[in-house]
Parts: C-alpha cells; structure tokens; sequence
C-alpha cells in the first residue's frame, strides 16, 4: 500500500521518491489529500519550499481534473452502450421482419418466373459426333499451332507506326524474303492446317458470328454454333441466347451468368 502510494506522488511533476516519503509520512495517502490541502499546509512538510508547494498544489489539481472527467466519460460510455443495446435489438427486429417480407416476395417472383420460363423451353445442345479422322485432323492441327511461329512484317520491331500484322516482303534486298537465318519467318503453305478442319472451332463446329436474332433460324444446330458479336449490346445478346438455346444452338461465348462452354474435343 505505501509503495502505490509514493509511486503515485512520485508521478507529480517536481517530487522525488524522498519528498513522496516525506508527504506520506506527514499523512497524505491519496492525490485527493493533496488536492484538498493548501499550498501552505504542503509546505509545512520536510523538503518542501513555498514555491514548490505551489507547483504541486497546481500539478495536483490539474491531475484530480483528469481523473473526475475520466469517470463522468466511463459514466456516459456505460449509459451510451445500454441506449446502444436496446437499439440494436430494436434493429435486429426491423432487419428480421424485411427479411421475412423479401423472402416471402422472393417466392411470388420465383413462382411468375418459373411460369415464364415454361413459355421458352431450351431445347438441348446437339452434340457433334466428329468421324475419327476429324478428330486427328483436329489433334494435328493442336499441335501444328503450337509450334507455329509469330509472322510480322519486316522491320516491326524498329519503326512504331507499323502494325503487328503480316505483309510479304517484296523488296529486292529484303533479307526476310531472302530466307536469311534470323530475321524472322515467311509465312509458307507448309505451314497451314489441315483442309477438312481449317476455319473449325476447337469442339468442331463452324463457328458463325452472330450480330441479329432473326439470323438463327438459318444455322444447323448439327454443325454450326453461335459466337455472339462484341459489338452487341446485353438486351439484344440475352435475346440471342434465349432463341438459340430454344433452337438447341450450342453458344461458344456465352454470358458470364450462363454455364461455362463445352469443353473441347481432346
């Protein structure tokens, strides 16, 4: 009990663990003692000056201050947290009740989008069935373009205003055209695909680009598939996707919120 006591003087700005000593043998044992005492009664005590004794009494009372507002602020941090309380609970309520009510409106929706959605009913994706020699032409193909090199136009990588396409060089000193080691790839027949699978999407359907709904009908859901324009705007591509999927047209770019494509034929 004496040691928190001196520890406590000793956090006065001006007392020593001596002058601590001192106050608590001439009886002070709180910061309210010493806040209650007056200037001269404090310097009454052994080591104590008059100006000291003003310092203390000023560093004290400032200290009391500190403490009354700390608790009139736990005070109202309690009072605040019960107010706190009871409205939470009041809101939790409130939350509950919109919840039921979205819910309950949720299954009304539910229920008139399920009726629409007997309206169109989608039609299954054919499946194309490829004839073995197909589906090594496609495999040929695969492997063909990855080992087929970039073909840029010459000087590509110098000048900025030239554009990542190919063009033939026709210049008489052209070391492109000239076949020189190093300065980049001809495009030559050698390097196409396969004839019967050339233009093919990799699930081996005739990929057709598609920018209006009414263009479906002519498709055959047997070798043909759909890939959506970019240039088409969302109403408009939902209203392609709903009369493809009616026709059983597989998508090769379907919305995010449709199933992934079909993987490709291995």
């Amino acid at each position: 009990m004496e040691e928190e006591i001196i520890n406590q003087f000793t956090s006065i700005k001006g007392v020593g663990e001596s002058r601590a000593n001192a106050l608590y043998e001439a009886g002070y044992t709180s910061i309210k003692d010493l806040n209650e005492a007056t200037a001269e009664e404090l310097s009454r005590v052994k080591g104590i000056t008059d100006q000291l004794a003003e310092r203390i009494k000023n560093e004290v009372s400032r200290i009391y201050e500190d403490i009354e507002a700390g608790e009139a602020v736990e005070a109202v941090e309690e009072s605040a947290q019960e107010v706190v309380g009871t409205a939470k609970v009041e809101v939790e309520a409130e939350v509950e009740a919109e919840e039921e009510a979205e819910e309950e409106s949720g299954e009304e929706e539910a229920g008139e989008g399920d009726e629409e959605d007997k309206e169109v009913e989608a039609v299954p994706t054919t499946e194309l069935e490829l004839d073995p020699v197909s589906q090594r032409l496609l495999k040929v193909r695969k492997k063909q373009k990855a080992k087929k090199p970039n073909f840029v136009q010459t000087d590509l990588h110098k000048k900025k205003r030239l554009k990542n396409t190919w063009r033939r060089p026709k210049g008489l000193h052209n070391k492109k055209r000239r076949y020189i080691l190093g300065k980049g790839e001809m495009a030559r027949v050698g390097y196409g695909s396969p004839v019967a699978v050339k233009g093919l999407h990799p699930s081996g359907f005739q990929d057709v680009l598609m920018s209006r709904v009414q263009d479906l009908d002519e498709l055959d859901p047997s070798t043909q598939a759909v890939r959506i324009a970019r240039t088409v705007g969302q109403r408009k591509r939902m209203d392609i996707v709903k009369k493809a999927r009616s026709l059983g047209l597989k998508i090769l770019n379907p919305p995010a919120e449709m199933a992934p494509m079909e993987e490709e034929v291995q």
